[in-house]
């Protein structure tokens, strides 16, 4: 009889779960219920001490809400107020971005709880990181467009399987995209709650003292600057890295610099040469 009872629950919370937009990545514990919220008559609050990453996640969260109902969504740093409202609320330190030794479970960095009821919604989060996260999945449960848009009645609590989420970009070979295309790469792998955004460059990258290497194909240091920052406010960890010992032919194939390879114009740097480890340490 037990059993039976489980096994219809499972068949229940099923049946609610698959009548909703699937959720990616899928949060680890997620309960529906029979209501609904509606989008028009919502307000955005930020409860505690409100930092500005926090009033970024509000931000963007009343950008998607009013996009989907047509109807402007204000933001509020006030916990309490007429009318029904989606709360957020920061527990712990900002800790926008993932540091060495973290460590993924229910009370990570990166953990939130999200509650949606017919009479308003909370999210709560140890850090920005985790806001912008229920953000993101706030993002995907809106249901229907215009008059008619609602958040379903859930609750969620959610947190990474994995520490470090991480992309590489080749910038070294083919077109270097432009900064606006990295920061809407960014946009992309932010909306699936990624973290790390790793450019690899050979000479992609504008380094002091070397106006040879590839003059009309780099970014400039004023570039990398605003995409970190860009990375940053989404928590994505923007890691710009250089190839050192091999692939570069870039650098190598550059008369000036061709005596640094392994053999004339090769790809690889000649770990032999005394000027190698000077030009190394420069």
């Amino acid at each position: 009889m037990l059993l039976h009872s489980r096994l219809l629950l499972w068949v229940l919370c099923t049946s609610v779960a698959a009548a909703h937009s699937p959720l990616l990545p899928k949060p680890q514990q997620v309960q529906y219920g029979p209501g609904q919220l509606p989008l028009r008559v919502l307000h955005i609050r930020l409860a505690g001490n409100v930092a500005d990453e926090d009033r970024f996640a509000a931000s963007e969260l009343a950008a998607i809400l009013s996009a989907r109902c047509t109807t402007l969504i204000p933001i509020a740093e006030s916990p309490d107020g007429p009318g029904p409202s989606i709360v957020l609320k920061r527990t712990g330190p900002v800790a926008s971005l993932p540091m060495p030794g973290e460590r993924p479970g229910p009370d990570s960095r990166e953990a939130y709880r999200l509650k949606i009821t017919p009479a308003g919604g909370e999210i709560e989060a140890t850090s920005s990181a985790g806001l912008y996260y229920a953000v993101q999945t706030l993002r995907q449960l809106v249901e229907g467009d215009g008059y008619g848009a609602a958040l379903p009645e859930i609750q969620i609590h959610d947190w990474p399987s994995l520490a470090y989420r991480g992309t590489m970009i080749d910038m070294s070979h083919g077109p270097l995209p432009t900064e606006n295309e990295v920061k809407r790469q960014i946009d992309f792998l932010a909306r699936w709650k990624a973290n790390q955004y790793y450019i690899y460059s050979e000479g992609a990258i504008a380094l002091d003292g070397y106006p040879l290497l590839n003059p009309e194909g780099r970014f400039s240091k004023e570039q990398v600057r605003h995409i970190i920052a860009y990375g940053r406010e989404r928590h994505v960890d923007v890691i710009p890295f250089l190839e050192l010992y091999g692939h570069l032919h870039d650098l190598l194939r550059i008369e000036l610099y061709s005596s640094l390879g392994a053999f004339p114009h090769s790809v690889e740097l000649d770990p032999a040469n005394p000027n190698v480890t000077r030009w190394l340490a420069a």
